[in-house]
């Protein structure tokens, strides 16, 4: 979508595909190989399980049956599920940050450059349903490690939204910008629109910049999505 980076998030592949899996007997592969791919597999079947039936639905003998393993498999790469949510929330939220962060470098005004972080955000969940819901709805349901992770990733989030260097933003604003932007993400994914979240660009634009540029200058990008959207 829009071309954004070919990046795989966790959940965008079904773990069953015929190019993943490992034939019985003697295969050729080395062992850290069979171990990527059987923790691939696991982290994307996680992902396709907690999108479907929430992570209070989410079982071991589930997630193993979605990635064509055993129970055995499951426990030789997690002691818990715990450690597979933060594994399949730590992957896919660094791909995330990393995209955001290279169009964010692309812009050469602070303004365009969060506008660039933002477009990048909503059309990279769009593009992936399971890992969306995953990320920003049955995150809140995980234990502590993973919602400490979740807190971690909001820290960094925030840094989009801390003004160039000669502005200080103060954290409190920013936290409060990431928190709005947040919100309005969770909503369309909990009401089942997340394909439609890049349509939010021009509000969440201008929502982040308001309290940061001031009304005047925010509102113009608010008028430019109008005058694309009238051509």
């Amino acid at each position: 979508m829009l071309g954004l980076p070919d990046i795989p998030l966790p959940g965008t592949r079904s773990a069953l595909e015929p190019g993943r899996a490992i034939k019985p007997g003697r295969h050729g592969l080395p062992p850290e190989t069979v171990a990527a791919i059987q923790r691939d597999r696991l982290i994307d079947a996680f992902v396709q399980v907690v999108a479907e039936r929430g992570y209070a639905g989410a079982t071991i003998g589930r997630i193993t049956d979605a990635a064509g393993v055993t129970k055995k498999t499951f426990y030789t790469h997690f002691a818990e599920l715990d450690d597979c949510f933060l594994a399949a929330y730590e992957r896919g939220t660094a791909i995330v940050l990393e995209c955001m962060s290279a169009a964010f470098g692309a812009e050469r005004t602070w303004p365009d450059s969060i506008r660039a972080a933002l477009r990048t955000v909503l059309c990279m969940l769009a593009d992936a349903p399971p890992f969306a819901r995953m990320a920003m709805v049955e995150v809140n349901a995980g234990g502590p490690r993973v919602r400490r992770a979740r807190i971690e990733c909001m820290e960094r989030f925030r840094a989009f939204f801390a003004g160039p260097g000669e502005v200080a933003v103060p954290t409190i604003v920013a936290d409060a910008v990431v928190g709005g932007v947040y919100s309005a993400i969770y909503v369309q994914i909990e009401n089942g629109e997340t394909t439609d979240l890049p349509e939010l660009l021009p509000q969440l634009t201008y929502f982040s910049l308001m309290p940061l540029i001031g009304r005047r200058a925010a509102a113009r990008y608010l008028e430019t999505a109008a005058s694309e959207a009238a051509k």
